[in-house]
């Protein structure tokens, strides 16, 4: 059976670790949203890189072809 706080009123100690093990996980929680939002915004990033990558190609290759096309007439 637990006992719930209702019944240890006379344990100042268990309650005050009790609230120091939920000040650690309210810690820990916000350094892993914190990580979180660094990861999206780092994977947000890497994305508009790829794309501008892609649409640099993609404009080579379409000077190249024009450049081939303007050389065979």
């Amino acid at each position: 059976m637990t006992a719930t706080i209702a019944h240890v009123p006379h344990c100042p100690g268990m309650i005050d670790s009790l609230f120091a093990r939920a000040q650690v996980a309210i810690d820990e929680s916000w350094a892993l949203q914190n990580r979180s939002r660094a990861l999206q915004a780092e994977r947000a990033r890497d994305r508009d890189e790829l794309r501008l990558a892609v649409l640099e190609s993609a404009m080579y290759r379409a000077e190249m072809k024009a450049y081939r096309d303007n050389r065979e007439k």
